[in-house]
């Protein structure tokens, strides 16, 4: 039977809990010592205990003659915690569609699109006009297997950039995140296999994994990474063949991994010969980049993923995936008999971008 809190305790609960559902966000001024007190029935040095434990973890700070404000940034969402609990069958692949033909004005929550107007659209023209008037060989023909070799090199430089050190031949150019995504599930997997998925996750990877036929374990994610303890049990019970994972800005919660979880979480990958996909393509809006598994792992066992869709445009359909961990697999590529269900155009839009 679990052991009940103590006052102190439940105060602090109580404080944590209404900063992580951001009724208080930061610079928020918390309830006097008194009023607290009063408010939970506790006694006034219950509340200064509890206060000054929670202003020693630097969650709230206190201001002489003011009192307690919340401090740091806003604190990710805690989806998975949140009422009401909706444990039902969805076909994630019906989600996707409906996320692409929903129309025009109308919320899309867990898509993690920007509003076409916040977009890059002078630097799209301006790049398609640049793109009409070169050589027409640049319009018709054929790319190496990799992809354009200065969008890649532009690629290697941000990858630099976030510590990843990725030589030109393990970068290569896909149409999106979402189709690198598929092409590492065609390579790495089979129908029957197991992939840990975090727990809320962007929908988009339960279609595609429905798709190839595998089962999506979840794995319950905290605010600085998936749980590991769950994440160990789900290993050890279903020796799952990938994770795949957003590091930086976590999509749906926001939420960032931190070094600690990182470091674990490479070493429990390490020792059950699990392959990472890290997707990546909201780098381009932190504002601290978090760490990233591709960094810390020389992308040894991890394969990093991303694309210009969210910041740029998701009509150039251009992305990335950079690694070395294909060669882990010891399988020949499955067939590519399953086709994206989104539509294709030429990628060559973004490389003026890159130019400029």
């Amino acid at each position: 039977m679990p052991r009940s809190l103590t006052r102190i305790e439940s105060v602090i609960q109580t404080v944590r809990a209404r900063i992580g559902a951001r009724v208080d966000g930061p610079g928020s001024r918390l309830p006097s010592v008194r009023a607290q007190a009063a408010a939970m029935g506790v006694s006034v040095s219950t509340v200064v205990e509890a206060y000054e434990r929670l202003a020693a973890e630097g969650l709230i700070s206190a201001r002489a003659g003011s009192g307690f404000y919340v401090s740091g940034p806003t604190a990710p969402l805690a989806l998975a915690e949140m009422e009401p609990r909706l444990d039902r069958a969805v076909n994630p692949l019906w989600v996707s569609r409906q996320s692409l033909e929903t129309p025009a004005g109308h919320l899309k929550p867990g898509c993690g699109w920007m509003p076409s107007d916040w977009l890059y659209h002078d630097g799209v023209r301006r790049g398609l006009r640049r793109l009409a008037r070169a050589d027409a060989s640049q319009l018709v023909d054929y790319a190496g297997p990799l992809g354009l070799p200065p969008l890649r090199q532009l690629l290697q430089r941000r990858s630099a950039a976030l510590g990843i050190d990725a030589p030109m031949e393990q970068i290569l150019l896909t149409e999106s995140g979402t189709h690198a995504v598929d092409l590492l599930c065609r390579f790495l997997l089979k129908p029957g296999d197991c992939v840990l998925v975090d727990d809320p996750s962007y929908f988009n990877y339960h279609a595609l994994l429905k798709a190839h036929q595998v089962q999506a374990i979840g794995v319950p994610y905290t605010h600085s990474g998936p749980d590991l303890e769950a994440f160990a049990q789900a290993v050890q019970a279903h020796t799952p063949r990938l994770y795949i994972t957003n590091s930086g800005l976590h999509n749906p919660t926001g939420a960032v991994l931190s070094a600690s979880t990182a470091h674990r979480l490479l070493g429990l990958a390490e020792r059950n010969e699990l392959i990472i996909v890290e997707d990546d393509i909201f780098a381009d809006f932190e504002l601290q980049p978090a760490p990233r598994l591709a960094a810390l792992d020389g992308l040894s066992r991890v394969i990093h993923v991303g694309s210009f869709s969210k910041t740029l445009s998701a009509s150039a359909r251009c992305g990335g995936a950079r690694g070395a961990a294909l060669a882990l697999s010891g399988r020949t590529p499955a067939p590519f008999a399953v086709e994206p269900w989104y539509p294709t155009v030429i990628p060559t839009a973004n490389t003026d971008r890159a130019a400029e």
